[in-house]
């Protein structure tokens, strides 16, 4: 444990000493108007889209990739070199620009020809708000799927909270319009007391119909297998914020049932993190930890298991239960692209909502754990199938990018009324 926390540690110091000293350097190339060359991208017929934020998500890029389907777009992807993860992109960016401080940002952004419009993507906020101020004239839209004020309130007592919940609510206090992938941007407003709220769509991040999977083999014709794909935490973590992602207790209880579980860490989990499911894994034959996969190849990877699992409680953490209650987690629809039902707390309001609605999975409580194995047995083996590719063809990103199109066009629109 303390080496695995010595790890973590050394890394934000690395991270923060580069930002740091790289960022001296960066603010007198900046006061000087030297411009970052290589961003000199030259002019294009083309609308220009630049996506911006500091952690890659996966839904950002397949986002872009549906919208260059249906439209023409130049979209220039801007993204932290320490939040980049290449298993997170495909090739629906024109160019990708990795910046190494705030100041490099602000370079970076100036060197860039016209821009269209920009998508900043959350969490964090911090790298959205200095984009949004240096380039006040672009239309700004900001992508929320994790809403920090849902955590803990606006007076958290992590001071890396602290620090950034400044910058998440001037995004959602000035953006010319929000993204909301699920209903905790809802609760943001109310907690930063945002009265005249942007525009907003709520668009949830639905399903890749290019990662459909049907008629999968199975593992096992015998024994059930569950899958998990996501964040992991170490037991070195505090469970107060992170005890929904230790999942020791969780192996144990569903192993000493008989069923399976696979873990798939999300690519861009920390390897310390990680290291002692490494090492249960030798240990316990029904407990099985994989190595991360990319986006685009991760529902043919699930697809031979029997089910995806979701099995975040309230009892397990400290955060708000509003966390959990208007949550959205892209797995979700990864289990459905892959053609798997899927096992839901009922503390995930919204996602367990969306369950009991298409009927493609088991909602459950924490008791439920314990006796899991009897509950996923009395369930028939032909009743999910069919419910599965409907929800997902109901939730396709290919029936639902126009709206975010629109949303472009419509904020766009309004920032520059003489363009409609």
């Amino acid at each position: 444990m303390k080496v695995a926390a010595f790890k973590i540690l050394f890394r934000k110091v690395r991270i923060i000493g580069f930002e740091k000293l790289s960022g001296a350097w960066d603010f007198l190339l900046y006061a000087l108007r030297i411009p970052v060359f290589t961003a000199k991208i030259g002019d294009s017929p083309e609308k220009t889209i630049v996506y911006v934020g500091e952690f890659l998500p996966p839904r950002t890029a397949r986002m872009a990739k549906w919208l260059k389907r249906k439209n023409k777009y130049r979209t220039v992807l801007l993204c932290s070199r320490h939040g980049y993860v290449s298993a997170f992109t495909n090739n629906s960016f024109d160019r990708t620009f990795l910046f190494r401080n705030a100041w490099h940002l602000r370079r970076i952004l100036r060197s860039l020809p016209p821009i269209w419009l920009m998508h900043s993507f959350a969490p964090k906020s911090h790298f959205p708000d200095v984009a949004r101020e240096t380039l006040p004239g672009v239309p700004f839209i900001h992508d929320m799927q994790d809403v920090y004020a849902t955590y803990y309130g606006t007076s958290p007592a992590l001071r890396w909270l602290q620090r950034e919940l400044p910058h998440e609510k001037n995004c959602l206090t000035y953006a010319d319009g929000v993204v909301a992938h699920c209903l905790e941007a809802n609760v943001g407003f109310r907690r930063y007391g945002i009265t005249e709220k942007p525009p907003t769509l709520f668009f949830p991040l639905y399903c890749d119909d290019d990662c459909f999977i049907d008629n999968a083999k199975k593992i096992s014709d015998s024994e059930i297998h569950l899958a998990y794909a996501g964040g992991v935490a170490g037991s070195h973590r505090d469970p107060g914020h992170y005890g929904n992602i230790q999942f020791h207790r969780l192996i144990e209880t569903l192993t000493a049932q008989g069923l399976h579980f696979h873990i798939y860490p999300s690519p861009s989990n920390i390897r310390a993190d990680y290291e002692e499911y490494e090492a249960l894994d030798k240990t316990n034959p029904r407990f099985h930890f994989h190595k991360p996969v990319k986006q685009e190849a991760l529902a043919e990877e699930l697809s031979k298991y029997h089910f995806g699992i979701l099995p975040f409680f309230k009892e397990l953490s400290e955060q708000s239960p509003m966390k959990l209650k208007y949550a959205t987690t892209l797995k979700l629809f990864n289990y459905l692209e892959a053609g798997l039902p899927v096992i839901v707390s009922g503390d995930l309001g919204f996602q367990s909502w969306l369950v009991k609605r298409y009927d493609f999975g088991v909602v459950i409580a924490l008791a439920d754990v314990g006796i899991l194995r009897a509950k996923l047995e009395a369930v028939p083996d032909t009743h999910f199938p069919e419910q599965v590719r409907r929800a997902r063809q109901t939730l396709a990103l290919s029936r639902h990018v126009n709206r975010l199109e629109n949303f472009y066009r419509t904020t766009s629109a309004r920032k520059f009324p003489e363009s409609r």
